[in-house]
This record gives structure tokens, sequence and C-alpha cells, in this order.
């Protein structure tokens, strides 16, 4: 009786235990699979290759300050969302877990219509985010979000990662994107360039030290149309005055027509000499014949 009491007993400790374990785990699963409603429709839509009109998000965060921008499907601090604050919106720029606004940097998204190269950006930034030190301050993440449907991974194909730091390209700190795999479970397609949360894709935080931008180049490609403004402009070079001597060249031309006008004028004048001479020694040999004539 005592054996089969300890059973029974044991059996439920097990059980309570796994409830308990269960009931710990479950709200961070739910958690993890938060998703808007946009978000979610997003995710079962199907894939639109012949007409697409996708969006692309710029995300970041930085450990420390907990300065962020959440991805666009945050049913808190998302596109649809909104921050716990009350302050803010989706192309806000938060500081200190939602509670403040950093006013002066500019978040720009891109519109995917094709085939072709974009480009997401925070620019303006001005020193109003703290560089990052890699102790106090660490760039956690830097990412794009798309509405893209994760079932066009393998189809549709993003590829020629830039980052680009104050204006200068540095090399990816994980070597190439980490398709965020969160983001994959939830039904959409989003990579990260910088995710020290997945420790395969993040190096070094030290490059991203950042005074005023950060952007992200990428092209993709997969769709059956191509996407014609969908081009990264190259700077423009001012142009260069043209030196002295080039202008001096480029009057060469009139200058030789002046000379063989000139010549034109020499070789006439010249001809009407002879001509002349011609003439005066035929009316001289026209008088001496005359005169001979004359005295026969």
């Amino acid at each position: 009786m005592r054996k089969s009491l300890k059973k029974i007993v044991a059996a439920f400790a097990a059980s309570s235990l796994a409830l308990a374990l269960a009931v710990g785990i479950l709200p961070g699963v739910a958690e993890a699979t938060e998703c808007s409603d946009a978000g979610k429709k997003a995710a079962k839509a199907e894939l639109n290759v012949d007409t697409p009109e996708y969006h692309a998000y710029f995300g970041f965060q930085q450990q420390g300050t907990w300065t962020f921008r959440n991805a666009w499907y945050d049913p808190g601090a998302g596109l649809d969302g909104k921050f716990s604050s009350g302050v803010g919106d989706y192309n806000t720029l938060m500081t200190d877990g939602g509670n403040a606004v950093i006013e002066g940097p500019v978040i720009t998204d891109a519109v995917i219509k094709g085939n072709g190269t974009y480009s997401v950006s925070l620019t303006n930034i001005n020193g109003t985010i703290p560089a990052d030190d890699g102790a106090t301050n660490v760039t956690s993440l830097i990412f794009v979000s798309t509405d893209i449907p994760s079932s066009a991974i393998g189809t549709i194909n993003f590829s020629d990662f830039k980052l680009i730091v104050d204006d200068a390209e540095i090399p990816l700190p994980g070597g190439e994107p980490y398709i965020d795999a969160d983001a994959e479970e939830l039904g959409l397609y989003q990579f990260d360039i910088v995710n020290t949360y997945h420790k395969e894709a993040y190096t070094s935080p030290s490059v991203l030290a950042t005074n005023n931008s950060i952007e992200i180049q990428f092209t993709v490609s997969g769709f059956n149309v191509d996407n014609p403004d969908a081009v990264i402009a190259e700077p423009t070079e001012a142009p260069t005055e043209e030196p002295a001597s080039s202008d001096a060249g480029s009057t060469a031309p009139s200058g030789t027509d002046d000379k063989s006008s000139d010549s034109d004028e020499e070789g006439s004048s010249n001809t009407t000499t002879i001509v002349i001479v011609v003439v005066v020694a035929i009316v001289v040999i026209g008088g001496v014949v005359l005169v001979m004539r004359k005295k026969k």
C-alpha cells in the first residue's frame, strides 16, 4: 500500500513539474510569435511575382540606451502599433524603452516593385545616438523587415548586400545576412545584417560606431518584372574647368581657316601679277614686231 502511495505521489510530483514548466514556457512562445493583424495577413498572402508591391523597412536596436525601431509587424511598436507611452509613431526612432522620441534622425524605407537594387537607411543622426563602444552601448540589431511572405524564400532572393556607415562601406559583421528565424516562423521574410542574439551573424561591434548615418543596400531578384526605378544613384562629380591650353586648341581650327584664307589671298595676288607681266610682255613683243615691219 505504501509503495503504491509513493508511486502515486511521485507521478503527481512529475506531472506538477511538467505543468509548471509548460506554464513557464508557453508565455515565452506566445511572446516570440506575436504579430499584428496586418503581419498575419501578409504572411498568409500568396506571393505576387507579376505585379509586386512589397515594402522593406529599416530596423535598429541599440542595447544600453535601448534605442530602437522594431519590425513593422510588431503589434505594439510596429507600423500599426502604438507605443505604450503614447508618444511617437513608426517613423520615429524611440529610446528609453519607448518613453522618449529621438528628434532629428530620418528613417527611409523602400517600396519593392520588382527586381532591382534598393536602399533603406537611418540618416541625420548627428550624434543623437551614442557611439557603439562594444560594452555599455552595443548595436544589437540592424535589419530589414519586409511584408514578403516567408514562402518566397528560395524564390525571391536578396543579395549584394552593402552596409554603409557614415557614407563609407564596411564589411558585414557576419559575412552574410541572417534570415531571421522568428520572422520566418511568423511567415514573413526578414534579414538581419547585425544580430547579437544570433552570435554567428555578428562578430565586431566596434565597426558599427556611427555619427550620422547607417544605410543598407541590397538587390532583389526572382520576380517576373524589373523595376527600372530601383537603381542606387551614383554620386555625380562636379564638372572640371578645361585648361587654358585646351581653350587655345579649341580655337585652332579658326586660326587654320585664317591661314588658309591668307594663303588663298597670296595665291590670287601672285596669279594677278603673272597675268599682268604676261600682258605687258605681249604688248612689248607686239610693239617690237610692228617696228620691225615698219623698218622693212
